[in-house]
């Protein structure tokens, strides 16, 4: 051997591995070997060493030489396996051969080991190529196979003597059955020969035989199996003796019924095209590259007799030129320019020549259309007389209805465009021009797709109205702002409406748009009157809440205590502890007024302006302001601000907001909790939310949920107060046209969301209500 042979040897007995070797190397063998000892080297050895034989003991510590067989005949390697072994039984020596070991050899006859290695060797690589030989056979034949299925041929082979017949796997294909599935016989074809040809082709086969080589015949068959008809083209050759009688057939036969039925399709057609030809309106005339008439239809054959053109054959044979000027009524001017159109058709200088014309003498209008021949063998044109004359009154009535369009179109104060049915731009009047090109700084162009003209943000939204309009034919109708050039918002109406045809098919889009910016803002003023006019309802009607009840008692107390006064004799001992008395009833008052002077203050007009605020820089001033409170009652202010971090706004309204929120948490803790305040944003469609999160005392919302943000409502009588902190926090929060909510629970904390309205006029005067 040119190589070395890689011998993988399983031994888990140093001595017999070294003897084995030994062994080998005294026979001169050319050869390399590892030697393992278990199981996990083994089945790595033979994935990585890949030994061309395999030497295995039968008997190892954990497991044993069939395993080990096993192990080998389920991997990717095909090499021989020998046993060798100290002693094994005879059943056992023919078992493991049966099951495709190569050989065994005994440890005490290893002189024989080299020749059982090289004839293993040998064998397999015999076998090897027996069965490289097998599949290159079997491949020849599925090859020869595949080429009968794919071309759909078959033969057949006839002794004339014996009758002995054999068929090709094609042809068993051709007759609908699996090779095999029937006798091979010359009846059992020909008995599958469909009834009407059957008597032809016998009698075509019985002259063959009597006088021919060869014989081509065309017929149909019925497949045994489905009775499907299939065409059939076969040739038959015929081999005889040195007397001239037949001794052989061979046959070949071709399915070709794909063949026969484009054939009928094409003469059915051909059948077709002409009915249309002769069933279309215009007048059609086929002509050959000389301009002479080869064909027409019986449009032109009506119209050669109903004018009494006296045209032999309708023309047919004659020059087309020599008869247009009589045949279709034109001038010689216009007759020139047709000679010179079908010429330049003919010669392959143009793909088509049309021209309108007006017939002479009349009214009517017609069309002229030529075009070459779809014909590559054979030059020439056909040519169409169409009627016009409805079509040009329509065009005429039509662009008359256009202009009075154009006039509404221009006159009206709507933007409008219109876009067919691709939603492409089609037309669009001087306001919509001007309007796209104020707001998006896009200029209209007729051809253009019209979701190219709006921001890449608004074109999703516009595509969904688009499909609802056409899909569903809903009319969409909304409103949409824009930021003008001087910062100021605009507003206008925007409708989309399908235009349909009278089959209620969709063939194109109205845009429509109008500036209503003076009407929002008369009903925006509006809603703020009405909602300024219900707060101060609201704001009286707390007013009133606070002089009824607040102001009651000390006036009250200081109207009795006048009363005891005016009673009592200066010096008396009592007067002074009225006068006590009633100067603790004009302390009452006097907070009273002061809180009443305080929320009356917030209600007013502010002329703050509306500045954009860093919400986290607004919360490091509020810590710095109240710092002693803070790190007295060792406060953590946690905040993540990162979806928003700023916030359009009254500064000191949100200040004095989250001061109250942050005052009331560090009051309210829990004694056995330092204060934990969470501050957070989020954006949730126009809207600004501020969660103000504490682990406080809580509030049982239950009980008292009803009277959180009530004047004057306390709930925890342990810490100093007046109820009038989370009152002027939803006030200021109403202000701002936003809200406030609350999520609590008792000795977990308390959770308050603000919401902020982000839709916002910037550097605009607010009117808080």
């Amino acid at each position: 051997m040119d190589t070395k042979i890689k011998i993988l040897h399983l031994e888990d007995v140093p001595t017999d591995a070294e003897l084995v070797g030994i062994e080998l190397k005294r026979s001169k063998l050319s050869f390399e070997r590892i030697v393992v000892d278990n199981k996990i080297d083994y089945i790595r050895a033979i994935d990585e060493y890949k030994p061309d034989i395999i030497l295995s003991d039968h008997s190892l510590p954990s497991f044993d030489s069939l395993e080990a067989f096993e192990i080998l005949k389920k991997s990717d390697l095909d090499v021989p396996f020998i046993l060798i072994t100290a002693t094994i039984s005879e059943e056992f020596a023919v078992e493991i051969m049966k099951n495709g070991a190569a050989d065994y050899v005994l440890k005490d006859r290893t002189q024989r080991l080299p020749n059982a290695i090289l004839n293993a060797l040998e064998k397999y690589r015999l076998e090897a190529e027996r069965k490289k030989y097998m599949e290159e056979v079997i491949a020849n034949e599925s090859l020869l196979k595949e080429a009968e299925n794919i071309a759909n041929i078959g033969g057949l082979d006839i002794d004339v003597k014996t009758q002995f017949t054999k068929w090709s796997p094609g042809l068993y294909h051709i007759l609908g059955l699996d090779v095999g599935e029937m006798e091979p016989t010359f009846r059992n074809f020909f008995n599958c020969i469909h009834p009407d040809d059957a008597f032809k082709v016998k009698a075509d086969l019985d002259n063959a035989l009597l006088n021919l080589y060869s014989i081509s015949i065309d017929f149909r068959i019925k497949t045994y199996k489905t009775g499907d008809i299939k065409y059939l083209h076969a040739k038959l050759l015929i081999d005889r003796d040195k007397y001239g009688a037949p001794v052989r057939v061979k046959g070949f036969t071709q399915d070709i019924t794909e063949r026969k039925l484009t054939e009928e399709k094409i003469k059915e057609a051909s059948e077709t095209q002409a009915a249309i030809l002769n069933a279309l309106p215009p007048n059609i005339v086929l002509i050959n590259e000389k301009g002479k008439i080869i064909a027409v239809n019986e449009s032109w054959k009506k119209m050669a007799l109903f004018n009494n053109l006296g045209i032999p054959n309708y023309g047919v044979g004659y020059s087309y030129m020599a008869l247009s000027e009589k045949a279709i009524g034109v001038d010689n001017i216009t007759s020139i320019k047709i000679e010179k159109g079908i010429n330049e058709v003919i010669k392959g200088n143009t793909k088509e020549f049309v021209m309108e014309y007006a017939s002479l003498g009349e009214s009517d209008w017609f069309m002229i259309v030529v075009a070459p021949l779809a014909d590559n063998t054979h030059k020439g044109a056909v040519i169409l007389h169409i009627n016009i004359t409805d079509r040009k009154l329509a065009e005429a009535s039509l662009l008359k209805s256009e202009a009075n369009l154009r006039t509404v179109f221009e006159n009206i104060d709507l933007a409008i465009v219109l876009a067919d049915a691709n939603l492409n731009v089609a037309s669009f009047n001087s306001n919509a021009s001007a309007a796209m090109l104020k707001h998006f700084d896009k200029k209209l162009r007729v051809g253009s797709p019209i979701i190219s003209h709006f921001p890449k943000d608004r074109r999703a939204s516009i595509k969904q109205h688009l499909d609802l309009v056409k899909e569903k034919h809903q009319v969409v109708a909304y409103e949409t702002s824009t930021i003008s050039e001087n910062g100021e918002l605009e507003w206008h109406d925007i409708k989309w409406v399908g235009v349909v045809n009278h089959n209620n098919e969709n063939v194109g889009v109205i845009l429509t748009f109008k500036n209503i910016t003076e009407k929002k803002n008369i009903e925006s003023e509006r809603e703020n009157m009405t909602a300024d006019l219900a707060q101060r309802i609201k704001d009286l009607e707390q007013f009133n809440y606070i002089i009824s009840h607040n102001l009651r008692a000390p006036v009250a107390n200081i109207q009795g205590l006048a009363m005891l006064l005016a009673d009592m004799q200066p010096g008396m001992p009592e007067s002074l502890e009225t006068l006590r008395a009633l100067g603790i009833s004009v302390d009452n008052l006097d907070k009273v007024i002061l809180d009443l002077n305080q929320i009356l203050q917030v209600r007013s007009q502010v002329n703050d302006q509306i500045e954009c605020v860093s919400l986290p820089l607004l919360v490091d001033e509020i810590a710095v302001g109240i710092e002693q409170m803070i790190v007295k009652n060792k406060v953590e202010i946690i905040t993540d601000f990162d979806e928003m971090d700023e916030l359009y706004t009254l500064k000191s309204y949100v200040y004095s907001i989250l001061q109250n929120l942050v005052v009331n948490s560090i009051k309210y803790r829990r004694p056995d909790a330092d204060p934990v305040i969470t501050i957070t944003s989020k954006v949730k469609g126009e809207r600004l939310l501020i969660s103000f999160k504490d682990n406080g005392r809580g509030i049982d919302l239950q009980k008292n949920g009803s009277h959180v943000f009530g004047l004057y409502k306390r709930f925890d009588w342990s810490v100093e107060g007046k109820g009038i902190g989370l009152f002027m926090v939803k006030m200021q929060m109403e202000s701002l046209g936003g809200s406030i909510n609350v999520r609590s629970e008792v000795n977990v904390g308390t959770e308050f969301t603000l919401q902020f309205p982000l839709s916002v006029k910037w550097n605009a005067p607010v009117t808080v209500r």
